[in-house]
């Protein structure tokens, strides 16, 4: 079994949402990643995992990743958006463009969802904060990632479709 594959079943075993998981495979891989580990990445951060489970069963490296950009459900909630701000601007490339890609998801099925007027806003001004989180680093680093310049501009289309100012990266 391949690492991304052993990733997709770890996940699956802990409920992840699988689909919304490959949604985030695919848009790395449209972007140009076709790193094992990150993609593998992309499956484990929405496996509710601790980074000793993490790093038993993936290493240090993919166990680093997962956690730079996964909540702490631990903490008080007030805490746990605090402290993931934190882990997200000093999260590494790899781990901001999996997040940049979940983004991207996000917005995409809040575009098709059916959900409620005030439940989409929340969920979009949540989006909204954490790409201007990452707004700096995105700008200093998309170089890196030739195809993220699609992944943006559609995030931004987006944005305009619900009425929201375009981010500039």
């Amino acid at each position: 079994m391949s690492l991304i594959e052993s990733a997709e079943a770890f996940a699956r075993a802990k409920n992840a949402d699988i689909d919304f998981c490959k949604s985030i495979v695919f848009r790395l891989k449209s972007i140009g990643v076709n790193d094992e580990q990150i993609l593998c990445c992309a499956f484990l951060c929405y496996a509710n995992s601790s980074f000793d489970e993490i790093h038993a069963r993936f290493g240090r490296e993919i166990a680093t990743v997962v956690t730079s950009i996964s909540k702490d459900f631990s903490l008080p909630r007030q805490r746990q958006e605090e402290q993931y701000i934190k882990q997200l601007q000093d999260a590494p490339w790899e781990s901001i463009l999996i997040k940049l890609c979940e983004i991207s998801a996000t917005l995409k099925i809040l575009k098709d969802s059916e959900l409620s007027k005030t439940k989409r806003g929340k969920i979009l001004k949540q989006n909204i904060h954490h790409l201007n989180v990452l707004k700096k680093k995105i700008s200093e680093n998309k170089d890196r990632t030739p195809g993220i310049e699609r992944l943006l501009d559609g995030a931004n289309e987006t944005l305009i479709h619900f009425k929201q100012r375009p981010i500039k990266f």
